[in-house]
């Protein structure tokens, strides 16, 4: 899975498939029936209260470990996956975005939610920024080794980089490598759990309701960039998915202008 390129996450997430199973039934994945397995994911799911997201984790993992290392189709084919529970993207309002970015206590914490938001980004790929991934000039962000070890580039906007040169004047210097540091360890890169910490605190004190993480951040700003006269396409580009059909999820909750009907007719004969 190294040698592909999967994902550091997915490789945990299947190895721990397979760990739990070979607890739970006492032997190795090749020595079990196709019943054994299923009555272990059924387990999973009914014992240990799994969602079905996470019991599909443990089939993908059982199933390229089937295919891929022992060579034992015969089980992949047997093992059915398990439809997936789709669930609400939760997505912020401009209002309530505002109320979020006016309840940070200070430029470092605003610098991240303006991060999550303006570039849509993923916490990981938040906070191994470097200041050298910025482009001052063309106004653009270089994402390294991002989901799938893509590479993309942003742009971002002058809001955002006034935010950026505050967060500087308040440092009293420009950080030479990591761009947000931990409080706690100096030296080391805001943790992900830092980030979680910063966008949770923002909540609570704005008084909002909703479920708020920071992949939150980053679903407001595919829709609110959809709502703002962006293309599908670019949106894609911007967010790194390898398909669009990931992409085309956030029309749901957009709101995009209609644009004013066609005579195909009528502009072939004007062209004329």
């Amino acid at each position: 899975m190294s040698l592909r390129n999967n994902a550091w996450a997915t490789r945990q997430n299947y190895l721990r498939g397979l760990r739990d199973l070979m607890l739970h039934l006492q032997k190795r994945p090749e020595d079990c029936s196709a019943d054994e397995i299923k009555s272990f994911l059924v387990y999973s799911r009914d014992k240990q209260g799994l969602s079905s997201s996470s019991v599909n984790l443990r089939v993908c993992g059982i199933k390229y470990y089937c295919r891929e290392v022992i060579s034992r189709l015969d089980l992949v084919v047997k093992i059915p996956n398990p439809r997936i529970q789709k669930y609400h993207t939760e997505v912020l309002t401009l209002e309530e975005v505002h109320r979020l970015f006016g309840a940070c206590r200070d430029i470092r914490q605003l610098l991240v939610l303006h991060l999550l938001y303006d570039a849509g980004l993923r916490v990981r790929e938040l906070v191994r920024l470097r200041v050298s991934d910025f482009d001052k000039h063309h106004q653009t962000i270089t994402i390294h080794n991002s989901k799938g070890r893509k590479t993309r580039t942003l742009r971002y906007g002058l809001e955002l980089r006034n935010t950026l040169c505050s967060y500087c004047k308040v440092l009293g210097y420009v950080p030479k490598d990591t761009l947000i540091e931990s409080i706690k360890e100096p030296g080391q890169s805001l943790s992900n759990r830092g980030v979680q910490h910063i966008v949770r605190e923002a909540v609570r004190r704005s008084g909002l309701k909703k479920r708020i993480h920071p992949h939150t951040l980053r679903h407001t700003f595919a829709v609110h960039y959809l709502n703002f006269g962006g293309s599908l396409p670019q949106l894609q580009q911007l967010l790194g998915h390898e398909h669009i059909s990931t992409t085309l999820h956030y029309l749901k909750y957009a709101h995009v202008a209609a644009p004013p009907p066609i005579s195909v007719l009528d502009t072939l004969l004007q062209t004329k």
